[in-house]
This record gives C-alpha cells, sequence and structure tokens, in this order.
C-alpha cells in the first residue's frame, strides 16, 4: 500500500492549485457528485468525437504528401478543437481532485477523489494513445495540429504537449499505480453505498474498461508509439504535462472555481435592474459561464445561446400586433391571444409556465433554453445566472417572434442533442432550439444562420451567431440589433455593461479567456 501511494505522489500534477478538499461533509460530497456527473458528459463527449475521427480516418491516418483542401481542413481542425476541449477540461477535473493522495485512505473524500481522478486519466490515456497511434507519422498532420487555433482555444504546441501527456512512461506508471489502489478504494466506496449512485457505477464500469484499452494500447504498439515521439517528448520537456499547456488552465480548475463554485458573477440583482427592463419577448440571449462547459466541443467564446420569451404580460404589443393577430385567426384553436394559443395547444406546458418553477425550483418562468436535462423551461437564476450575457433582437415582424415563442414551445421537453445534430428534431442543442424557432419556412423569413462543419458534424455554434452580427455591422440589411452586453472582470469579481463595439468584439476571444484584462 505504501509504495502504491508513492507512486501516486511522485507523478502527481506540479502545478500548485487551492484544494477542493478544503470543503468537509456535505459540502464536499455535493461538489464531488456535481463534478462526477460533469466528468462523465465530458467522457461520453470524448468518445463520441473520437468516433468521428474513426469516420474520417483517412484525413488523420494518411501519410500521403496530398495538401488537404479548405473543407478537410476544417474538419481536421474542428474535430482536433473539440478532442482538445474535451482533453483539456478532463484534465482540469483530474487536477483539481489529484491531491486525494495526500488524505488518509480511512477520509471518505479519498474515495470520491480516486473515482474522479482514475476516472478521467483512465478516459485520457485510452482515447488519446488511439488517437496518437492513429496520426503517429502524419507530419503534415502535427504541423497542422501544432498551430495555435483561436477559435477552440487551442494554444500553439498543442499537440506536442498532447503526446507528451497521452504517451509517457510517468503517465503509463501512474494508470498501473491507480488500478492497483482500486481494491483499496472499493471496499470503503461499498460501506458508504456510493454504488448506490448511477454515476459511481458507471465510473467504476468505465475505468475498468478505458484501462482496458490503453493497456492494451502500450501492450501492442507501446514500445513504437514511445520511439515514434521520443524527439518531441525530449523537446517538449520544458511544457507542462497537463492541458493546454498554460498556467491559466491549471489555475481555471483550481483556486478560482474552487472559490466561486455556484456564484455566477451576474446576480439575480443585476439582472432585475439591469438587464430584464431592457429585454423582448423573441430576443436572442448568448451566456457564457467560465466554470461550467456548455457545449464544451464546440468553437469560441459564447458556449450558449437561449430564447428570452418573458411572461404573458410583456406580449400586450405582440397580441395587439395586426400580422400576429391573422395568424391567430388562421390557427385552429382561434384564440385571440397568444397566451391563449398556447394554453390550448399545450395545456400541461403552458401550466408550468404560467404557474410553476424550473427544474431548481425557481419561478417565474422567462426562459426557453436547452441544457443537459433538456430544452426546458427557466427562470432568470439558471438562465442568467452566469458570468458573461448578451442579447440580440431579430428584425422581424412581431408575428415571426410569436411564431419562434409557439415553436420553442413546441419543443419544450425533448431531451438535449449531446450529439449536436441538426437534423433531428428528436433531441436539440442549445443554439439548435435558436435556429428552429426562427428557421425560414414559407411565409416566414426567419433569420439566415448557416450552420458550420465541426468535428465533422453540420452544427451552428451560438459564437457564430455573435460572429454574424458582427459581419452584417450596422446596415439596413442586418438580422440583429444591439441589445446589451455584460461583460466581466473575473479577477475582480464584476460586471458591467459594455457598449455593442465590445459584444461584437467578444466573438473574437479565446474559448478559455477566464481572465479578462
Amino acid at each position: 500500500m505504501h509504495l502504491i501511494l508513492t507512486a501516486l505522489l511522485a507523478a502527481s500534477p506540479t502545478t500548485p492549485q487551492a484544494s477542493i478538499y478544503t470543503l468537509e461533509g456535505q459540502a464536499f460530497l455535493e461538489a464531488a457528485r456535481g463534478d462526477l456527473t460533469t466528468l462523465r458528459q465530458f467522457v461520453d463527449g470524448l468518445k463520441r468525437v473520437h468516433a468521428r475521427v474513426h469516420q474520417n480516418q483517412a484525413l488523420f491516418a494518411t501519410k500521403a504528401d496530398t495538401v488537404l483542401t479548405p473543407e478537410q481542413k476544417r474538419t481536421v481542425l474542428s474535430t482536433w478543437g473539440a478532442l482538445f476541449a474535451y482533453f483539456a477540461s478532463i484534465e482540469g477535473l483530474r487536477q483539481k481532485y489529484w491531491s486525494f493522495v495526500t488524505l488518509l485512505p480511512t477520509d471518505t473524500r479519498h474515495a470520491w477523489g480516486y473515482v474522479i481522478t482514475h476516472t478521467a486519466l483512465t478516459a485520457l490515456l485510452a482515447y488519446g494513445m488511439a488517437f496518437a497511434d492513429l496520426t503517429l507519422g502524419n507530419k503534415q498532420l502535427e504541423t497542422l495540429l501544432d498551430e495555435r487555433n483561436d477559435e477552440f482555444g487551442v494554444p500553439a504546441g498543442a499537440f506536442a504537449a498532447f503526446k507528451l501527456k497521452a504517451i509517457h512512461v510517468a503517465t503509463s506508471t501512474q494508470l498501473v499505480t491507480g488500478d492497483a489502489w482500486s481494491r483499496t478504494v472499493k471496499p470503503v466506496l461499498k460501506k458508504l453505498k456510493a454504488f448506490d449512485d448511477a454515476n459511481v457505477t458507471w465510473a467504476w464500469d468505465e475505468m475498468k474498461a478505458d484501462s482496458k484499452l490503453a493497456k492494451a494500447s502500450l501492450t501492442r504498439k507501446g514500445v513504437k508509439l514511445f520511439a515514434g515521439n521520443a524527439t518531441d517528448i525530449v523537446k517538449d520537456t520544458t511544457l507542462h504535462t497537463v492541458f493546454p499547456v498554460q498556467k491559466t488552465f491549471a489555475e481555471w480548475m483550481g483556486d478560482t472555481r474552487v472559490a466561486r463554485n455556484g456564484k455566477p458573477l451576474v446576480t439575480t440583482s443585476f439582472v432585475e435592474k439591469e438587464v430584464l427592463p431592457k429585454l423582448e419577448p423573441g430576443d436572442v440571449i448568448v451566456t457564457r459561464q467560465n466554470w461550467f462547459l456548455s457545449n464544451i466541443g464546440l468553437p469560441g467564446f459564447w458556449p450558449h445561446a437561449e430564447l428570452y420569451v418573458g411572461r404573458p404580460t410583456e406580449w400586450a404589443a405582440l397580441e395587439l400586433d395586426p400580422g400576429v393577430q391573422a395568424w391567430l385567426s388562421q390557427q385552429p384553436e382561434k384564440a385571440t391571444t397568444l397566451a391563449g394559443l398556447l394554453e390550448k395547444r399545450y395545456p400541461q406546458k403552458w401550466k408550468v409556465y404560467a404557474e410553476g418553477t424550473d427544474f431548481q425550483g425557481h419561478g417565474p418562468i422567462r426562459v426557453i433554453e436547452s441544457i443537459s436535462e433538456g430544452v426546458s423551461f427557466t427562470a432568470i437564476e439558471h438562465a442568467f445566472g452566469v458570468d458573461y450575457l448578451g442579447a440580440l433582437r431579430p428584425r422581424l415582424p412581431r408575428v415571426e417572434k410569436a411564431r419562434a415563442i409557439e415553436r420553442a414551445f413546441r419543443y419544450q421537453g425533448r431531451p438535449y442533442d449531446f450529439d449536436f445534430d441538426f437534423f433531428s428534431d428528436a433531441t436539440l442543442v442549445c443554439t439548435e432550439l435558436v435556429y428552429k424557432a426562427y428557421q425560414a419556412d414559407g411565409d416566414m423569413k426567419g433569420l439566415d444562420l448557416p450552420l458550420v462543419d465541426v468535428a465533422g458534424r453540420k452544427t451552428l455554434p451560438a459564437n457564430d451567431i455573435v460572429k454574424r452580427a458582427a459581419a452584417e455591422g450596422d446596415g439596413p440589411g442586418r438580422q440583429f440589433d444591439f441589445v446589451l452586453f455584460v461583460d466581466a472582470l473575473e479577477a475582480k469579481d464584476t460586471v458591467f455593461l459594455a457598449d455593442e463595439k465590445a459584444f461584437k468584439a467578444s466573438a473574437q476571444r479565446l474559448k478559455w479567456d477566464v481572465a479578462q484584462k
């Protein structure tokens, strides 16, 4: 036992950070369970992107000197960007809980820390080594992936650092010692009845399966992989062996998150005073939380989009509009108001929207958004409990905004689309809700929001909505009017209203830019 702990300690990350283990009792348990849920989403996302790599295997495995086309380059870079985001975030959680090795095995936090840490490590190695093996010897690809990619927040030299992490004797040693330590941890987890938690059971099964994959890769091709990357490993020993080779990223999952866990920079009081009075039903909202990576596999600073529907008391201008009245008269319900139409067409949903609370128990409902819980009615505490917030107003007739709200009600309750498939209505990702609510159809002009290729899937990153607004400028043909931008200074724990120019420029910020200056 002593030798295993010594080996684990020797392989621990060297970047200093505040410890999650300053939390005790129920506070620690809630944080660990929440992070394990997040880790599960990250690992599932990593596996989905890895599957797409194999769908495009010819692009990643070819050793030919043929120059990639722009479309092929986009597929390669977006896939690597998505992989990198998942690898980096899984590594962040691993580092956050790593100091479990300093706790006594009898401390219940030790067992939880091991589960999160080792599940993260085995996933990194299983899929990291597979990707490294697939791309080994593709010089064109290695050069391309080592370039800085601002859209995905990938720094220069990241691919070399990735290989250093995935193919390293110390990391592989940590795999073996971590596997051995499971025999000490499992009885503790059973005593705690931790396996009653579905995510703990998932983690235990996942680490066993991923460890088997990683060890098989080491056994079959480890010598070849180590030899093939020996030069890179020697050359890059000055780099941190964590993603994304930046001190700020270690801090990203370190001091600030531990101190600010669950505390957004944008407060409810700020929203009530500065945001709500400026919004109108049908506005498109983009948000960002530095410590909650919604849609982590998508590019850009803005990861999330929502539809602001407001309250029925805010619908007077919509409901009195002649175009809306004409549209209502054509509907089978023959309602005279939008509220009346929605109540008749979606009675159960209407009851929740009009009288109920969201999944966190907050109310009243003002937003429809697609989150991991599915397409949901949410109150401002969740929807606007973020670190950055922007609002755009579609330059469309009121009847189209009313129809967009009706469409959003139709989609409410459907599952979240973790596969980012815009061609299916069965599940929806966040921007897909906005996209389909305002999609052109017959006499509805809608919004023109072109889909882009990300990791072999056509999708709409929220950041691209802001980019589109910026590119269209102030001309009469623009699709949006600027409403507001709540910017933030992480270092000063403060938010403030910024202007349109700053908002449009925000689309160019790095994905991992969590410390604005």
